[in-house]
């Protein structure tokens, strides 16, 4: 049997390995994203049909250095970096934050390669933290994003969303855009960023990495409150969701933004069920990011399951932001289901993000507004969030449903399967609901953008 036609099918109740004598009958998910990528089992009942979903892309070759190095040196869209950097003395490089899976230290030995051949010194490449409203990186985690090498190598800080940053016009559609100085007034600009889907832009990465990367709160509110995106169907004739990466209001507004800016060369990755890459494009910020786009859309699509009493949702490789994933657990589940959702990361639902909690908040106590959730999952039997690493403020989070019940070991979670499910049972996997998305369409593109 070819292997994805393994792991693309159903698991056999019957053994798929043997542990202590007994037939095991489980799965093995990737867990730990940024603490050591630990895959684990998690066993189900004897005679429960296993299905995991994976991702269209889940057999596409990983890349090398070899092809890593020719992506940045045939850019597309725009001159060679070492063109751009040549007689040049300082660079600035924004890098997305541990929220997104990027496996940047893969990449930026080869940026740093052409820099040095084009003169640029170690101490004058800099390192800027692009995570817009998140919270600010630590030494550890740039250190995880970025590669041991390079923060012994290169400086780097943490963006500020309040001050340190300088305006430089405003946008067709009124932003006033504000960004970080210490990155404007580098000599070369460069960005680096993985492509993940979502809601606002289409996809991450690109000029994302610009507003809201390092833009202040300012231009970052007024890009998510004040310009709204036109209505345009959801969908294309067949009815398949479309993503729009350029017909897209704010996402107009984030290009306009990276113009302004002047970023001189852009490094997108799309990476694979491992965190490991499997296409990159560097070059012009728009057009690089494109051609990406239209990679990832059919290399993270993934069928949905149907009719299934069990629906596992593994939040890998983006547990730090599990509230995005919640929605996977309602995809092919029948009524009357379970829903559990799989969270092995050490650093939990990240700690703060200083638009969701201005958007959310509106003058409530933090006991009204938890008060104030609805559950989300109407059909669902029981909700069973499983982490080891699971914390009150993960059950009150107004992001999280309420109806979620915490679990600290995977047997308790079999325990409460197996009290409301009996005889044949069907459970339904997506083992990295962090990058996965439903099959999906772009917009038009246009050929000269």
């Amino acid at each position: 049997m070819k292997r994805r036609s393994f792991l693309s099918g159903t698991i056999a109740g019957t053994a798929a390995a043997r542990a202590g004598g007994k037939a095991s009958n489980g799965v093995t998910l990737r867990t730990h994203e940024w603490f050591g990528d630990k895959q684990e089992r998690f066993e189900f009942p004897e005679g429960w049909r296993i299905q995991v979903h994976h991702m269209k892309g889940v057999d596409a070759p990983v890349i090398g250095a070899a092809e890593i190095r020719r992506a940045i040196q045939n850019p597309v869209g725009t001159r060679s970096l070492r063109d751009i950097a040549a007689g040049k003395s300082t660079v600035a490089i924004a890098f997305d934050d541990l929220t997104r899976p990027t496996p940047a230290y893969d990449i930026v030995p080869h940026l740093v390669a052409e820099l040095n051949a084009a003169g640029i010194r170690d101490e004058n490449i800099l390192f800027v933290t692009a995570y817009g409203c998140h919270y600010q990186m630590n030494g550890m985690e740039v250190a995880k994003k970025l590669g041991l090498e390079a923060v012994r190598r290169h400086p780097w800080i943490n963006h500020n969303i309040w001050m340190n940053v300088v305006e430089l016009g405003k946008t067709r559609a009124g932003n006033r855009i504000e960004v970080n100085t210490y990155y404007h007034k580098a000599d070369v600009k460069i960005t680096l960023s993985g492509l993940k889907a979502h809601g606002t832009p289409g996809y991450g990465g690109g000029p994302k990495l610009i507003l809201p990367g390092i833009c202040s709160y300012k231009t970052i509110h007024y890009m998510h409150n004040e310009i709204k995106r036109a209505r345009k169907p959801r969908t294309d004739a067949n009815g398949v969701p479309i993503f729009y990466v350029w017909d897209n209001e704010q996402r107009q507004d984030m290009i306009e933004a990276a113009r302004f800016v002047g970023v001189d060369f852009s490094v997108q990755c799309v990476y694979n069920h491992e965190r490991k890459p499997v296409k990159v494009v560097a070059g012009d910020i728009v057009k690089a990011h494109h051609v990406a786009a239209r990679y990832a859309v059919n290399h993270l699509a993934t069928d949905y399951a149907k009719d299934a009493d069990i629906v596992v949702v593994n939040a890998y490789p983006k547990g730090s932001q599990l509230h995005e994933h919640f929605g996977w657990g309602s995809r092919g589940l029948k009524d009357g289901g379970s829903v559990v959702v799989i969270n092995q990361n050490p650093m939990g639902e990240f700690v703060w993000h200083y638009q969701d909690e201005a958007y959310m908040n509106k003058g409530k106590s933090f006991f009204q507004q938890r008060a104030d959730r609805r559950p989300r999952y109407r059909q669902a039997r029981q909700v069973l969030l499983y982490s080891q690493y699971l914390q009150k403020r993960e059950l009150d989070n107004f992001m999280f449903p309420p109806e979620s019940i915490g679990c600290w070991s995977w047997q308790d979670v079999l325990e409460r399967l197996k009290r409301e499910h009996k005889g044949d049972v069907t459970v339904a996997v997506y083992p990295y609901a962090g990058i996965q998305h439903g099959i999906a369409t772009l917009d038009a593109l246009p050929d000269d953008v």
